[in-house]
């Protein structure tokens, strides 16, 4: 469940549905027992900007970032 006090990271890219990272990430924090959770953001490559603007306003805690944004 996410809460108010739940830290929320992700991984942003296009396409990000095939990415493990969520399952893997998801997995650790439930070991230990961390308020936490990995969410998958598919963020096409012209809304890179407000993507990265919505994560700080959301106070998300952190992103990791994947193709085709690495280069961005």
């Amino acid at each position: 469940m996410i809460t108010g006090t739940t830290s929320i990271y992700g991984i942003i890219g296009s396409p990000v549905d095939h990415s493990f990272s969520p399952l893997m990430h998801n997995a650790a924090f439930a070991e230990l027992k961390m308020d936490a959770r990995y969410l998958a953001f598919s963020v096409k490559p012209e809304n890179v900007s407000q993507a990265v603007d919505g994560i700080r306003a959301l106070n998300i805690s952190g992103v990791n970032v994947t193709v085709p944004h690495k280069s961005s």
